[in-house]
């Protein structure tokens, strides 16, 4: 089981059913493993194929299965859902086709080649959104993330179109950045095999009235294969035509049941419900179910459990698992959350805005007041200078006229008249220190009310810097 399931994660990675696995090693460190359920206790988990050709020249396969990865301040890379092969379609297109292998694998005879990938189970955790890779180098990770997330579009409907005669071809590329060891733990060493003139199972007949797109309806009345737009334009003629009956192709009735696992020569036609494996003859009379308690197991007709297999899919929408419909749900919420976050923002916007605003204005007007208060000063004050400088302009010129008692008697009345002025009071009066200056900021929180930011699992409490800034309210004083 444990081998088929390996074989059968090759080929959904590789898109193709012309992967075979030939070798395969557990190589589980215990100790690695312990650190890396501590550290992931609680984390997104994903499984990511690392071909041995890509590892760098002092990263061997015992080195990282002995003490894991080697991480830097870059981190290490990682690459979830396609994997394309040299020389299969895509290979060294857009990234959104999958991760290319650079490394062309060994030779072996009749065109076929060897390759060696690394299996890991790498925890992922939440994921801080780059551009990319080179992006990460000048990034550190924030404290509340566990890996950077290095998005690469897909195009799920320029990839079917570009696959003529084949379905399906859903396109999956993720690159995660971990910088921690104990997030990536190495579960399997394994050689496996691409035979490029191999039959491709995954591929379906071409359309027999276009002969382009691949057919996934079959007419028996027309005893012919259409794809979606054919068969519509075509049972769209007349009624006759319209009332047609059509299937999908891989329920037509003449369709082959295919070679039996254990003997490729001869049809299966029989299933091991309890062995969950397809029988044929040579297996029932010779093989593995002939004696013994394998002889007794309950087997039921081949296209039997096959049409009971379809028909067991999720019926809620159509070509959906359960994951995938949880997910959506999950997916929905999600969106709501962030429409919710993005409306929040911009009413929060708008209200910083208008308290700008108001602030603006508050010290407009304590500026004015305050340049009011000291051009008032400043005017009194020149008005005093003038006003001595008159009354001492007109001494002088007494002084120059007058006889001696005269200008005795004028030096009396002007001392007198200096004295009076001065009794007066003086311009100088204590003021506040000239200037603005603000004191205090806003205070923004992230989050409902009353709610508390969870911790990172398997990480001490941290800081949510980024999720939490308080600052007081902003007021303006004036400087002492």
């Amino acid at each position: 089981a444990e081998w088929g399931w390996l074989e059968y994660l090759l080929q959904v990675s590789m898109q193709s059913t012309r992967v075979r696995l030939r070798a395969a090693w557990s190589v589980a460190n215990k100790r690695l493993a312990v650190q890396c359920a501590k550290r992931c206790r609680g984390l997104l988990t994903l499984y990511a194929w690392v071909p041995v050709s890509e590892l760098g020249a002092a990263d061997s396969v015992q080195a990282i299965c002995q003490n894991g990865f080697r991480v830097g301040h870059r981190g290490v890379s990682f690459h979830i859902g396609n994997v394309r092969l040299p020389g299969t379609h895509g290979y060294g297109k857009d990234t959104h086709m999958g991760r290319s292998v650079r490394s062309r694998g060994r030779n072996l005879p009749q065109g076929r080649r060897l390759y060696e990938f690394l299996l890991c189970r790498v925890g992922v955790g939440r994921s801080y959104l780059i551009e990319s890779v080179d992006q990460a180098e000048s990034l550190d990770m924030p404290p509340e993330y566990d890996s950077f997330f290095v998005r690469h579009d897909t195009n799920a409907d320029k990839a079917e179109e570009e696959h003529f005669g084949v379905y399906p071809r859903h396109m999956l590329h993720h690159e995660y950045i971990v910088r921690d060891a104990a997030q990536a733990l190495p579960l399997y060493f394994l050689h496996f095999e691409y035979d490029p003139e191999a039959e491709e199972k995954l591929a379906l007949p071409l359309c027999d009235a276009c002969g382009t797109q691949a057919a996934k309806l079959y007419c028996e009345a027309d005893d012919a294969n259409f794809c979606p737009s054919c068969d519509t334009r075509v049972h769209a003629v007349n009624t006759i035509a319209r009332n047609h009956t059509r299937v999908e192709v891989n329920r037509r009735p003449n369709r082959a049941k295919g070679a039996c696992p254990e003997h490729l020569e001869t049809e299966a036609d029989e299933y091991c419900t309890e062995c969950r494996r397809p029988l044929c003859v040579h297996c029932r009379q010779l093989g593995s179910h002939s004696a013994g308690e394998a002889a007794k197991h309950k087997r039921v007709p081949l296209m039997e459990a096959y049409h009971h297999a379809l028909e067991a899919r999720p019926r809620g929408v159509p070509g959906m698992s359960d994951r995938q419909i949880i997910e959506q749900r999950l997916v929905a919420q999600l969106d709501g959350k962030l429409a919710q976050v993005q409306e929040s923002g911009r009413a929060a916007e708008d209200a910083i805005y208008q308290r700008v605003q108001g602030l603006v204005r508050e010290a407009q007007d304590l500026a004015e007041e305050q340049a009011s208060m000291y051009l008032s000063d400043e005017l009194e004050a020149k008005r005093r200078m003038e006003e001595a400088a008159w009354i001492e302009s007109y001494f002088e010129e007494v002084g120059k006229q007058t006889p001696a008692p005269e200008f005795l008697r004028s030096w009396l009345l002007h001392t007198e008249l200096r004295d009076d002025l001065a009794a007066l009071g003086s311009t100088h009066r204590p003021h506040v220190g000239a200037g603005l200056r603000v004191d205090g900021g806003f205070k923004l929180a992230a989050g409902e009310a009353g709610a508390t930011m969870p911790q990172r699992p398997g990480v001490g409490a941290v800081k949510r810097t980024m999720d939490m800034r308080e600052h007081t309210s902003p007021r303006f004083i004036l400087d002492a």
